[in-house]
């Protein structure tokens, strides 16, 4: 006669499964309150002070940058039309 094999149950696990699931939205729960007390405390009742305006005179460097950049995407345009007139 066979012997059949008998497992284990394992009480050990199943109690672990059931309290992860409280622990996990317990987390969430008191991330989310932490995040709320964070942006609360963070309000002030005094107006953020107006910054004095500065006139820009020089924009020749932004010029240099802006013909960079056009150059550059002029030359990925060439690069792609060749490479798919050569494949």
């Amino acid at each position: 006669m066979t012997q059949l094999i008998q497992t284990k149950s394992r009480p050990c696990r199943s109690v672990f499964a059931r309290e992860r699931r409280p622990l996990r939205r317990r987390i969430l729960i008191l991330l989310t309150l932490t995040g709320l007390l964070f942006s609360l405390a963070s309000c002030t009742k005094e107006p953020a002070k107006k910054q004095p305006v500065v006139p820009v005179t020089d924009t020749k460097p932004v010029g240099d940058g802006l013909k960079v950049i056009g150059y550059a995407m002029v030359g990925v345009s060439v690069v792609v039309v060749a490479g798919r007139l050569i494949h």
